[in-house]
């Protein structure tokens, strides 16, 4: 399935170029449930579909999470978000006046384990699916650049399997839904 989506995304990419659209980067501040804040990068493109209708596809990385289980162990994550979703913008044709926008879509989410306190094995965490919703701001600063602002709502769970010193085997499960703040620069077309 992740192929697919992937595939779908890829696709999307090489077929709209002729259509209207953006592309953009950001920063990112994440603050979960289970683990530490974060802070990362990410960047996205979009293709207007018609009737303020747009399809995108986004990636942001964030390197410094720390997740800590019930007896206090804490494991160091490196998680990227790959996102495909649509947005509404209620000003889409509005030239230079500010833009408003919702949207939402399904992830992938791919963590990485840095370290697990106390653990021989660092152990794995698969590739987990989840959801965000989003909303945003546009400011247009020229013709073809516009300053970005969004709040996004991210839902997911990661489950860390792991040895236990040898003995046991351990299974942390990670709640990393939380709120998201991007700021960025878009560059539309």
């Amino acid at each position: 399935m992740k192929k697919a989506l992937m595939t779908l995304g890829l696709a999307v990419l090489l077929t709209a170029p002729a259509m209207a659209g953006s592309a953009g980067v950001y920063g990112a501040w994440w603050t979960s449930e289970d683990a530490s804040d974060s802070l990362g990068v990410g960047g996205w493109v979009d293709f207007y579909l018609g009737k303020g209708m747009e399809i995108e596809l986004r990636g942001s990385h964030f390197s410094d999470f720390e997740a800590e289980n019930d007896v206090g162990d804490r494991a160091d994550l490196r998680v990227t978000a790959w996102d495909l979703g649509f947005t509404y913008n209620f000003n889409h044709r509005s030239g230079n006046k500010l833009n408003p926008y919702i949207g939402g879509g399904g992830t992938i989410l791919s963590a990485e384990l840095d370290r697990i306190e106390n653990h021989k094995d660092l152990g794995t965490v698969d590739d987990e699916w989840g959801y965000y919703l989003v909303g945003g701001l546009e400011f247009p600063i020229s013709k073809h650049f516009a300053l970005v602002g969004e709040a996004m709502f991210r839902q997911a769970k990661f489950e860390i399997l792991g040895n236990d010193l040898g003995f046991s085997g351990v299974k942390q499960v990670v709640d990393i839904k939380g709120f998201e703040g991007n700021v960025g620069i878009a560059f539309k077309w």
